[in-house]
């Protein structure tokens, strides 16, 4: 074939548009977003919730006993490839990135709940002790942030300026077609490595509303609503690619940003031990911080919503904090308030970590919510901290997610077997194999049966709570825990 006709193929592939996007059905995620997303499990556990369900298994499976018993029996080495595995199946080809459109995933988010209350709407930082406040209020959660996962050829957990590289191509195709959306390239080689040598982490932000949110938030605050802008003031060291798109090198959870960038004797030894040429990461050099890409908050979008309810005479309150831990312990109080005064014991402690989100057994079983961002060190050290200053609990219960790597700040189930020690009465994990922790892949199959089996007792979920009690907690008790409430004049 001549060089002419190459050149003629090549120009009319380019010219050939991509064949939409598969249209997701009701309920369900879109195909470029990814389900085991922190983001997308959160706002489907809220919305089963909301219509009297519980999230068995993180939506993923609807079988969990027969898959468990197989699943849990796997070696180290072939359950992190099978975890790899499942986590690649979600992604998409760059061929299909220039189909992405924010307006079709905002429809989606919207689409997820049963009914929404016009008496308020919570929208931004994705944020797992959030979710049982909305339950509380049967209100609905509007992310601000989702993970778009992409697939592509196998880059090296520790060369982090190579999957830059890679996605300037993909993130230009991304933006160019959804001006509402910033891109925030994630790479972090400790948490993430057994996704990261075939996966890119696409984490996308509204930085402005666009027609449906808009739509959405203009009826709502007609119709006399509430708006809480939900945000997380977490920000983090980023590399500049281009207009709207930043990377990032690590994330919240565990070590600094310092040491993702510098290095450090832990990091150091942490690479040895998992056979790695380095001793340090690849990363690029950051040149300014951006909101963190998975909790952080954009402000372009509260800017906006602002504006809005401004011009059509609505009410806006701000939730603000640093850190994504900064709202469990101030939200587990407002429970514990809650269910004494409805005369509901509040003597059982559900700790939950990441993903693994139980707003609807939290209610039906009276227990008080604590969230852990994840299952290492800090989070732990925070729970304690919690456990040390509240009044104490009789029984504890405690859900983890195994991300099947011991990462650079050295968890061990000891770190968790020191909360449970809290207990008055008893503490107990749920759907954790404390053997194999953090290898423990069948954890998400389990945690969900097992919790009903261990939390026997079952109440009526209450009525919602009124706006006027939440507002009144937070503002007594939010400064003690690094919350605010401010609402805008």
């Amino acid at each position: 074939m001549d060089a002419s006709r190459i050149r003629r193929i090549a120009s009319i592939k380019r010219l050939t548009p991509t064949p939409p996007m598969r249209q997701a059905k009701r309920g369900e995620a879109p195909k470029c977003i990814a389900e085991f997303d922190s983001s997308w499990a959160m706002l489907k556990s809220l919305a089963n919730c909301m219509s009297g369900r519980d999230f068995a298994g993180l939506g993923a499976l609807p079988i969990a006993r027969p898959v468990e018993a197989v699943v849990g029996r796997l070696s180290r080495n072939l359950g992190q490839r099978v975890y790899a595995l499942a986590g690649w199946s979600e992604t998409i080809s760059t061929d299909e990135v220039s189909s992405i459109r924010a307006e079709e995933i905002a429809r989606a988010v919207l689409d997820v709940y049963p009914d929404v209350s016009d008496k308020a709407v919570m929208i931004g930082s994705t944020n797992g002790a959030l979710m049982h406040l909305c339950a509380a209020m049967r209100v609905a959660w509007i992310p601000q942030t989702f993970l778009i996962p992409l697939r592509r050829k196998y880059i090296h957990p520790d060369d982090i300026r190579a999957d830059m590289e890679w996605g300037r191509e993909p993130g230009a195709a991304l933006l160019e077609n959804n001006p509402e959306l910033a891109l925030y390239h994630m790479h972090d080689p400790d948490h993430d490595r057994l996704m990261v040598r075939r996966m890119a982490y696409f984490r996308i932000k509204w930085r402005s509303l666009g027609e449906t949110y808009r739509r959405f938030l203009e009826a709502k605050v007609k119709a006399g609503a509430t708006i809480y802008i939900i945000e997380c003031g977490l920000r983090w060291p980023t590399t500049r690619v281009a207009d709207r798109h930043f990377f990032q090198t690590g994330g919240a959870g565990g070590i600094t940003p310092e040491e993702y960038i510098n290095g450090s004797k832990r990091v150091s030894a942490f690479l040895k031990l998992q056979g790695s040429h380095a001793r340090k990461w690849n990363a690029p050099t950051p040149d300014g911080e951006s909101p963190e890409a998975e909790w952080g908050f954009d402000a372009g979008m509260g800017e906006e919503i602002i504006e809005l309810s401004r011009r059509l005479g609505g009410r806006v309150v701000r939730v603000l904090f640093e850190d994504p831990e900064d709202m469990s312990p101030l939200v587990a109080e407002f429970h514990r308030r809650w269910y004494s005064e409805l005369g509901l014991p509040a003597d059982h402690l559900l700790g939950e970590s990441f993903a693994f989100v139980a707003p609807f057994w939290a209610l039906r079983t009276a227990s008080v919510p604590y969230w852990s961002l994840f299952t290492g060190r800090k989070s732990a050290e925070g729970l304690i901290r919690y456990l040390t200053t509240a009044e104490p609990y009789d029984y504890i219960y405690l859900m983890l997610l195994s991300n099947g790597m011991e990462p650079v700040e050295g968890v061990t189930i000891e770190d968790w077997r020191a909360v449970l020690k809290q207990a008055r009465v008893r503490g107990e994990f749920v759907g954790v194999d404390e053997e194999k922790f953090p290898y423990d892949f069948a954890s998400f199959l389990r945690y969900n049966d097992e919790l009903q089996e261990k939390i026997l007792s079952r109440y009526e979920v209450p009525s919602p709570v009124t706006l006027n009690m939440v507002e009144a907690f937070l503002r007594q008790e939010g400064h003690h825990y690094n919350v605010t409430f401010e609402e805008v004049s």
